[in-house]
């Protein structure tokens, strides 16, 4: 059970950075260190909602997946989901993501 708390706080806790990412793009990694030459190439509309859409699916897909997994105690089969689901996406995120950044 204590496992099912940790997975809707992981989810809740990437809905809630999607939802400050659109209003706080500093949020967003790279964003905030890049200097303001570069920062003026990035349509940052564009990337904070993207980032807030696909931050918001991912941790819903997380809460989903915790709830079917425990609703037919499959709640080993977890650890495998996660550590194939979450890098996919997240890679995918990264490479999506570059559209947005018009720098060279």
């Amino acid at each position: 059970m204590t496992d099912f708390v940790i997975h809707l706080f992981i989810g809740s806790l990437l809905i809630i950075l999607g939802l400050l990412v659109k209003r706080f793009p500093t949020l967003i990694a790279g964003y905030n260190t890049m200097p303001e030459e570069e920062r003026r190439n990035v349509d940052i509309v564009g990337l904070s909602s993207f980032m807030r859409r696909h931050l918001v699916i991912l941790g819903a897909l997380w809460i989903l997946i915790a709830v079917g997994l425990v609703l037919s105690n499959q709640t080993d089969a977890a650890f495998l989901i996660y550590l194939f689901y979450v890098p996919i996406y997240a890679f995918w995120m990264v490479a999506r993501a570059q559209r947005y950044n018009h720098n060279s």
